[in-house]
């Protein structure tokens, strides 16, 4: 119960990747006008091809049989085997194939749904596009859906959530439906708390879910949900407020506490100044912020809800820190008076509260990345500001221009640390190649070696370095620094033989070097270059069959022996 009421200010539902749904659209040109005995023949022999060994057999033949259409209905149980098939490739063309035959049948539409739950997220698109080419009728599917959800393996649940919101507005359907079903209403609040303001039409029937005093946990989602959709939920009013006052379970006030400050309920100001004095963390916590942002020109409620959200940054509680995060960011805080308490928690004694505060600032994502862009010009905020950079990867794109900018003066272990999150950022990060060029003179050997790492990891973007790369390769006496450029090359300039020629000695030295990372690095970078890497083939079939040699260097060596041949 406590985990799920953590999801509150934080947004715990997993980043869905972009799916293009029209690359799996199932209206195809069907074969339609083909003798029957031939159809039949030819379905008898993809059928056959569906238990071939080869999978590029198995997805061809799913493939013809999807474009025979209606005339393929005989392969029906040999394409619902396939959807189980070990290769996503197989699994994706059946599934597709499902639908262009066009049969309805229990079997058929209870196989489409198991496939929304495939791993592959968009085999699980086609699964939805399918199963709305046979069947769009939400009353048939939410129970047969609900079933499956039962037997299955819990990621199917997760699964055929993010289905449903890559939907969107379009699932609202489905959703409706599956609020009036016991089994099915948690999920369905989870994909609407998700969807958010486009899943508005789905309001009239939380409402009356919540009239129907749900399970506890149904009831917090339910709530979360309201709060996500935004001023259409509104009319949710006076279900929240009860829920504000529900004393007995915090998890459920604590929902209510949030919804009524995203909502903007004035009136639950005095439940919620009773709130704030919880002796739940969460609820408290909330309490405060949902106080600020309902009297956003009081200070002293600002004041307080942003003393509390810091103090909770330090907090032992990954899910409070979250939750404190994700409140500050949404909060009028002007950064003169922020910035300065987030450096007294970073210098804390403690290096774990310290830790805990990048920590929960990265949890933001690419906000938090324009947020630390802002503070690397700050001298007393910009270690704060590249550390929560370096810890978000390569979400810290949105801080490229910022971070280019701070290179032109950067120096020592702020430029390292700079570079870094130019390597994490990766091909993205190409307008710093001319900053990394610089580098490369700089007589610290670390910051060289932080530039080579960075160009390596832009890659062909960073082509307007080779030169200088190539230069340092040949200078430097250093044997690791000697190898790193070469790999540096090797991708930034793939395709270059002559550059290809300079490179293969060296990263063919580098499969002797003491380091197993360094070799499996090295391996690589050979079998990335293919046939103009041909000179190191002895070399690396020799470590192929090294029986001293680790394994996975062996399996690396021989894979990028067969490259080079």
């Amino acid at each position: 119960m406590k985990k799920r009421a953590y999801r509150i200010l934080a947004g715990c539902l997993m980043c869905l990747s972009p799916i293009g749904m029209g690359a799996l659209s199932c209206n195809p040109e069907l074969v339609t006008a083909q003798d029957s005995a031939t159809a039949a023949s030819s379905v008898a022999t993809l059928v056959e091809s569906l238990d071939s060994d080869d999978p590029a057999e198995r997805w061809k033949a799913a493939r013809e049989l999807g474009r025979l259409g209606p005339a393929a209905q005989e392969a029906l149980p040999s394409l619902l085997s396939a959807t189980n098939d070990n290769e996503s490739s197989v699994r994706k063309h059946a599934i597709v194939a499902l639908g262009r035959i066009g049969d309805g049948s229990p079997d058929v539409i209870e196989g489409l749904i198991k496939a929304v739950g495939d791993p592959d997220s968009g085999n699980r698109i086609a699964a939805a596009n399918s199963l709305r080419e046979l069947v769009d009728d939400p009353q048939v599917l939410v129970p047969i859906a609900v079933s499956i959800m039962e037997k299955e393996h819990p990621l199917f649940a997760s699964r055929l959530v993010e289905t449903i919101v890559m939907r969107g507005e379009r699932a609202v359907p489905f959703l409706n439906a599956a609020l009036k079903n016991d089994r099915a209403a948690y999920w369905a609040c989870i994909a609407i708390e998700e969807i958010g303001e486009s899943a508005a039409p789905t309001v009239p029937a939380l409402v009356e879910l919540l009239k129907g005093d749900p399970e506890d946990d149904v009831k917090v989602q339910a709530i979360l949900a309201l709060a996500k959709i935004g001023p259409a939920a509104k009319v949710a009013q006076p279900q929240i407020m009860a829920a504000l006052e529900n004393t007995s379970n915090q998890s459920i006030q604590t929902a209510a506490a949030f919804a009524a400050g995203a909502l903007g309920f004035v009136d639950a100001t005095a439940s919620l100044e009773s709130s704030r004095d919880s002796d739940e963390p969460l609820l408290s916590l909330v309490s405060y912020w949902a106080l600020a942002k309902l009297h956003p020109g009081d200070a002293a409620r600002l004041k307080a809800a942003v003393d509390q959200l810091v103090s909770s940054l330090s907090s032992d509680d990954a899910s409070l820190r979250l939750a404190a995060a994700k409140g500050l960011q949404s909060l009028p805080v002007d950064p003169e008076v922020l910035g300065p308490k987030l450096i007294e928690v970073l210098n804390d004694s403690d290096p774990v509260v310290a830790h805990n505060l990048v920590d929960a600032l990265a949890s933001l994502g690419e906000p938090a990345a324009e947020k630390a862009a802002n503070a690397l010009s700050n001298g007393e905020m910009r270690e704060l500001a590249v550390a929560v950079l370096e810890e978000l990867g390569d979400q810290a794109k949105p801080a490229m221009p910022s971070i280019v900018s701070a290179l032109a003066t950067a120096k020592g272990e702020f430029r390292n640390q700079l570079q870094t999150v130019v390597g994490q950022i990766g091909p993205d990060a190409a307008s710093a190649t001319d900053e990394l060029i610089r580098s490369l003179d700089d007589g610290e050997e670390s910051i060289r070696i932080g530039a080579l790492f960075a160009l390596g990891n832009i890659g062909p973007g960073a082509a307007a370095a080779a030169a200088k790369v190539v230069s340092v390769m040949g200078e430097t006496d250093e044997p690791f620094e000697k190898l790193l450029a070469a790999w540096t090359i090797s991708k930034i300039s793939p395709s270059d033989e002559a550059m290809a020629a300079k490179v293969v000695p060296v990263l063919i030295e580098g499969l002797r070097f003491p380091d197993g990372r360094v070799q499996a690095e090295a391996i690589t970078a050979l079998g990335s270059l293919g046939s103009a890497a041909r000179a190191a083939a002895d070399e690396l079939t020799s470590l192929a069959n090294n029986e001293s040699a680790p394994d996975e260097l062996r399996e690396l060596a021989k894979q990028a022996a067969s490259a080079v041949k």
